[in-house]
């Protein structure tokens, strides 16, 4: 029979010998406040499956996750958490009413981050399920935070042969974000394209690299020339003439799309 005391249901995990058959492994017991309360400072904390949780302020929405996969994949993070702690009160971090405050962070641009972030760290072996332009945000949050592996992975689906970037939305990426492997393609699609850069492509890629694109793409024409070899036979000494095509300085030729330009590339852009 209940009284006026406060119960309240802990939930218990039996083995199957103090079970009778048919019932289930989980029981529901009650037990009063007063004899449930136990004192924290008499247990330990296992190390590894002891969560530590961290609370963020993104915009105007409070996030509240695992500490150790941010600690795990990023330096910046790791370094964040390794600063000296105040009055565990105070802390920044430990509360929804003192959370750590991300500024110039979107609230998209964050759940993408964290999307990619917990896949990795749970559920089944694959890619998470994200559109082009949230791994776009993991890839601008990857870099400024330095997580290396959510930034090769961001790289990786970007970068998929099946849905390939334009080329100067490739070359922009890379340079925002120093990713070297894309300029030299983005670059050579570029100059084998049959349109001239325009004025607002410029701008998004640099005009000095536009101007340095222009110097390896506008003024070259492939030319048929003459060359001459030599050679003996019966000792007598013979040349045999044949034609050949090289890029030369010229009005550009309709059949220059066709052409290698990596070794000029290359050069110009000194990569």
């Amino acid at each position: 029979m209940f009284t006026d005391q406060t119960y309240r249901p802990v939930l218990e995990i039996a083995s199957s010998k103090e079970m009778n058959k048919g019932e289930k492994h989980t029981r529901m017991t009650c037990f009063p406040m007063s004899d449930s309360t136990v004192s924290i400072s008499g247990y330990s904390k296992h190390p590894e499956f002891y969560t530590h949780t961290v609370t963020f302020l993104v915009e105007d929405c409070l996030f509240r996750i695992a500490k150790e996969p941010l600690e795990a994949e990023s330096t910046v993070f790791r370094d964040m958490f390794l600063l000296p702690q105040g009055d565990t009160e105070t802390v920044e971090g430990q509360s929804d009413t003192s959370p750590v405050i991300l500024r110039g962070v979107s609230k998209e641009d964050f759940e993408s981050l964290l999307r990619a972030l917990m896949y990795r760290q749970h559920g089944e072996n694959r890619g998470p399920d994200l559109n082009h332009d949230q791994w776009l945000s993991v890839l601008k949050l990857s870099t400024m935070w330095d997580f290396r592996g959510l930034r090769n992975a961001a790289i990786q689906h970007l970068g998929t042969p099946s849905l390939p970037l334009d080329p100067i939305d490739k070359m922009e990426l890379a340079l925002q974000y120093d990713i070297r492997v894309w300029l030299v393609p983005a670059l050579l699609a570029l100059a084998q394209r049959s349109a001239p850069i325009s004025v607002e492509e410029g701008r998004r890629i640099g005009f000095e690299n536009a101007l340095k694109l222009a110097s390896v793409r506008e003024k070259l024409k492939l030319q048929t020339v003459v060359e001459t070899t030599e050679f003996a036979y019966k000792s007598m000494l013979r040349t045999h003439e044949y034609e050949t095509r090289r890029l030369v300085l010229g009005d550009r030729d309709s059949e220059a799309e066709k052409f290698d330009y990596t070794p000029f590339i290359r050069q110009v852009f000194d990569l």
